[in-house]
């Protein structure tokens, strides 16, 4: 814990303020790269594991395979919308440390919202599938068609 309070102290509180509009903003970035990664790969994302998630927002490759077309898009789309964070955050003043710690949020926020999304649709298309095989097998509904 100690290592993170001297991370952030900050000697002029004045120099830590900002204001929430710009962060927002920053935040609708990553929303919307995610949700594009999410409509553009929709169907590879939902028969990949999600561990290929993970290593496509970190660039980084397992087991020695080549990255799979989707983690490739995805590294594409994180890539740049990364880079401009940074670069609106003016992390170049920050130490290799600080700006570490924001490239770690930044990633680990796009994972999260990709993640819940392809669990929200598996878990919309499971409700889905079980409404109508309830509807099918309602047995309130099931007529006597001969006799025993």
């Amino acid at each position: 814990m100690k290592l993170l309070s001297k991370l952030f102290e900050s000697v002029n509180t004045e120099d830590t303020t900002c204001d929430i509009r710009i962060i927002n903003k920053l935040i609708e970035q990553v929303d919307e790269a995610t949700k594009t990664i999410f409509r553009s790969n929709a169907i590879e994302l939902l028969n990949e594991p999600l561990v290929n998630v993970v290593t496509a927002v970190w660039g980084v490759t397992t087991d020695k395979n080549q990255p799979t077309s989707t983690q490739r898009q995805i590294d594409l789309t994180i890539r740049p919308m990364i880079l401009k964070i940074q670069n609106a955050l003016e992390t170049e003043d920050l130490n290799g440390a600080k700006d570490c710690v924001i490239d770690y949020l930044i990633k680990r926020l796009a994972i999260s919202e990709i993640v819940f999304m392809i669990e929200c649709y598996k878990l919309r298309m499971l409700n889905l599938e079980q409404s109508q095989s309830i509807d099918i097998y309602n047995l309130a509904d099931i007529k006597v068609a001969g006799h025993a």
